[in-house]
């Protein structure tokens, strides 16, 4: 290995091993990530200012340590605590989020919790967001060729999710805007101005469900729906506070807005690149759940996705981690570690995916994980309906990329042709002309 060592017997890299905001590497990863996986698979990165994790045996071991915390208040540069009365919504959101309470307090949160993902409610929001996705796939129609980002990627998610959690179809927009100012609040690659400016966007969305909350804590019943489960649940005399469920509102935005968006188009664009694992799917559409998991993790669609910090200094593979210190847990390079999956980067669903790390692992393996299911199923469930013969536009849909995305390899562009009409059999063909020529008089 060729390392500098600042601090001795520190393994140390820089942009020139890894750069995530390179746009080569934004549209070709893999080069890189097999680099990380196998010649740093923990190294402290003098450019980014942080840790980065990248194997899968070391990130799967991360992840269940309870030294390194996914707390942002535990980072070296987090902003100073603020006195109780002078925190905001969102800062006691964040106090009571699953990533910011010790153990027993996280433990106690996602028991009580658990109800609002149950079958039974999950269920209904199954039912609820199914209507969602048709009326996508209508508004689409049968083009001869369609863009699956702006046409399904960007729409569906923010719908589904808004709809789980009771925001009107009116308010989509303020909703969207809400989602992503949470999701940036905490990015520690952002700015500070960044991050701040995010914070105080996203105020009024937490004001909206405080409102929320309190006419349904008022009301005769609170609804069996996702809100209503967890303002219901309790164990004795133990009950979900405002906060602890705005913090759970803002968990399952998080899974299900931002991260779904890139679940679309990554899924359509690995099955439409792999025909023939279209046409099993369509075949066999019980492997559903496991062609989902298995879309994510050769997608690999991360640049920046998840972050730990360390409580305490600590010594991990041979590395002393300082307290405080930040560490990209670089997820999805350990997704196609070829020292854990044999021909890492095939699209195989019927591929045995033990272990794997595509929903996490852990005490915060992601809750939000049912509803992402969910959504990716139904999404391709209707495009095999809608599409069975469905392409990519000059095979690779001419693809294009948002390269300044705060965390992921974010498709903007992918362009699929829909075959609609050029797989309708002779005698179909016939029947459909002389049915216009007879409208047509």
């Amino acid at each position: 290995m060729n390392t500098s060592t600042a601090t001795e017997g520190r393994v140390e890299i820089d942009g020139r091993i890894f750069n995530p905001y390179s746009k080569d590497f934004i549209r070709s990863p893999w080069a890189t990530w097999e680099k990380m996986v196998l010649e740093y698979p923990v190294a402290w990165h003098k450019d980014l200012n942080m840790w980065v994790v990248s194997s899968h045996d070391a990130c799967a071991e991360m992840l269940k340590n309870n030294v390194f915390t996914p707390n942002y208040k535990a980072w070296e540069h987090a902003p100073p605590e603020k006195p109780e009365a002078e925190k905001n919504d969102f800062e006691r959101s964040l106090d009571h989020g699953l990533f910011a309470t010790k153990t027993q307090d996280h433990l106690r949160l996602r028991k009580l919790a658990m109800p609002a993902f149950s079958k039974p409610v999950m269920g209904k929001i199954d039912a609820k967001i199914r209507d969602l996705v048709t009326g996508v796939f209508d508004e689409i129609g049968e083009p001869e060729q369609f863009d699956a980002f702006s046409m399904i990627a960007e729409k569906l998610p923010v719908r589904a999710i808004a709809r789980m959690v009771g925001v009107p179809t009116n308010k989509e927009a303020f909703f969207q805007e809400f989602a992503v100012s949470v999701i940036k609040s905490t990015r520690i690659n952002l700015p500070a101005k960044e991050r701040q400016a995010a914070m105080q966007t996203s105020l009024a969305g937490f004001a909206y469900f405080k409102d929320l909350i309190a006419q349904r804590r008022a009301a005769a019943h609170p609804g069996d729906d996702f809100v209503g489960s967890l303002i219901s649940a309790s164990e004795g005399d133990d009950r979900l506070g405002d906060y602890d469920i705005m913090a759970m509102i803002q968990a399952v935005i998080v899974a299900g807005s931002d991260t779904a968006t890139d679940l679309h188009t990554y899924a359509i664009q690995g099955l439409l690149s792999n025909p023939e694992q279209y046409r099993l799917l369509r075949q066999r559409p019980e492997l559903m759940e496991n062609a989902i998991i298995e879309l994510l993790r050769v997608g690999a669609f991360g640049k920046m996705p998840q972050y730990r910090f360390a409580s305490e200094d600590a010594e991990f593979r041979g590395q002393h981690i300082r307290k405080g210190q930040s560490i990209l847990l670089n997820l999805t390079a350990a997704w196609v570690d070829p020292q854990k999956w044999e021909r890492p980067r095939q699209l195989d669903i019927t591929r045995r995916l033990d272990g794997n790390l595509v929903f996490g692992a852990g005490a915060h393996f992601c809750i939000g994980t049912y509803l992402v299911r969910v959504q990716g199923g139904l999404m391709i469930s209707e495009l095999m309906k809608r599409f069975p013969n469905a392409e990519l536009v000059n095979g690779n849909g001419e693809v294009e990329y948002d390269y300044n995305h705060h965390n992921a390899r974010r498709i903007n562009r992918l362009l699929v042709k829909s075959n609609v009409r050029s797989h309708v059999h002779p005698a179909q063909e016939r029947v459909i002309r002389d049915a216009t020529v007879e409208t047509s008089h």
